[in-house]
């Protein structure tokens, strides 16, 4: 029997979207997950009636609010595309996909049933788990930060629709926890699994994934034109001394509700949303100048790109901030510290400008068998290439995002772009 719960018990897992549809063969483990809180809240009325000084009755006008929040590691993307950003930024902005109709996902937070019960080492997770699903779950926040001593570190919210917890026993899978939103009912009609395979292998394999960029390997590429008066973005030769640097945005939501259901038929993203991006540095020198100039000769923007290498020196990131304008400007010293300086930043963030994210490959749709042609598709930056390997001596055997074999054996393909590579799970194929 199960007398606590502890993180290695528990794994999060997340489908693609829309949250109404089978769900057995499109849900992805999060990698590098470091916290993960629900937090629900019923929206109930109480009523009185003349003639009484108690509550005659109370009744529930709209769905529970319910929202999880996740904290995690960044690795290589995977998990920005799992939670609906674009990290393709050639072919558009961050927020490319919020505007679009059927963004809804599906969470799943698996918890074993002993202490024993690791997800990273289960050949099965039928009879041995509890499963906490979160239904049609829409992006609220979204902020990564990066300083000087510590990983680089992501928080995400959400906001859902329906929760549910049961015990993970079939072999045919469970009922999906997504509402139907055009009636408003939870149905039987859809079914999740949770596989190893969601774990290991729907996103590039784990021997080939950065274990956590560092802060070390950023690089940050300045814009000529950031010369305003005040303190300097640079140090001697050029080089920033930044301790830590954040970017964030939060999507504001408009839920549409009708007569029928007490659920909200659709939850529409109001653009544009408004991203900040805060510097700390230590202060070195100074920008002659007077504030007056700025005030009097029209709004001044500023582009930012920032280079995150892994552990090779191939860039794992590169985030373009882009119409970048000056909020908040502030100097301080004391006693036995360093001069430092923070600068605040807001953005606006739409179809057209904001932020961009470009990653290397990421393959989130992985080859199947045992038959036919091997197919896989990546995401990241454009364009992408494709090739195929043979497993039993690495042996180049084709390219492009499908191959079909001339003889039986074992295969993976690798996809490339300018920023690396990403490399499938190996797949058995029968001629």
């Amino acid at each position: 029997m199960r007398n606590r719960i502890i993180y290695g018990q528990s794994y999060v897992l997340c489908s693609q979207p829309p949250s109404y549809q089978s769900n057995t063969h499109n849900v992805s483990g999060l990698k590098r997950t470091q916290g993960c809180s629900i937090d629900i809240s019923f929206n109930r009325e109480r009523f009185k009636q003349v003639g009484s000084e108690d509550f005659v009755g109370d009744v529930h006008l709209r769905n529970a609010n319910i929202n999880l929040s996740l904290d995690y590691l960044y690795s290589n993307g995977t998990n920005e595309a799992l939670i609906g950003l674009n990290v393709d930024g050639q072919d558009g902005h961050a927020a490319k996909y919020l505007k679009k109709e059927n963004q809804d996902r599906n969470f799943y937070i698996i918890q074993g049933s002993g202490e024993n019960n690791e997800p990273l080492e289960e050949d099965t997770f039928v009879g041995d788990y509890d499963v906490m699903g979160l239904g049609n779950c829409y992006l609220n926040d979204y902020s990564l930060n990066a300083q000087v001593g510590s990983p680089i570190s992501v928080s995400a919210s959400f906001s859902a629709y329906n929760a549910q917890i049961e015990t993970y026993n079939e072999v045919n899978g469970k009922s999906i926890p997504a509402i139907d939103t055009v009636d408003g009912v939870p149905k039987q009609q859809y079914k999740y699994k949770i596989l190893t395979g969601n774990i290991y292998d729907t996103t590039n394999l784990d021997s080939h994934t950065p274990a956590a960029l560092s802060p070390r390997k950023i690089q940050l590429h300045l814009p000529s034109t950031i010369n305003v008066p005040g303190l300097q973005f640079t140090g001697d030769q050029g080089i920033a001394h930044l301790q830590s640097m954040d970017v964030s945005f939060g999507i504001e939501r408009h839920d549409l509700y009708g007569f029928g259901s007490m659920y909200p038929y659709g939850r529409r993203a109001k653009l544009p949303i408004l991203g900040r991006l805060n510097f700390s540095a230590i202060a070195s020198e100074f920008t002659t100048g007077t504030l007056h100039t700025i005030i009097n000769s029209g709004e001044l923007e500023f582009d930012f790109i920032f280079d995150f290498l892994d552990c090779s020196g191939a860039t794992g990131l590169q985030l373009t901030v882009e119409n970048a304008k000056i909020d908040r400007e502030s100097f301080s010293e004391v006693i036995g510290d360093n001069a430092s300086y923070e600068i605040a930043c807001s953005f606006p963030i739409s179809n057209t400008t904001g932020l961009r994210l470009s990653t290397p490959p990421l393959i989130l749709d992985q080859p199947s068998g045992p038959q036919g042609a091997l197919s896989t598709t990546a995401t990241g930056m454009s364009p992408i290439t494709y090739k195929l390997y043979d497993a039993s001596d690495d042996s180049e055997v084709g390219s492009g995002s499908s191959f079909s074999a001339e003889s039986q054996g074992n295969y993976y393909c690798v996809a490339f772009n300018q920023l690396g590579s990403g490399v499938s799970r190996t797949t058995y194929v029968s001629v």
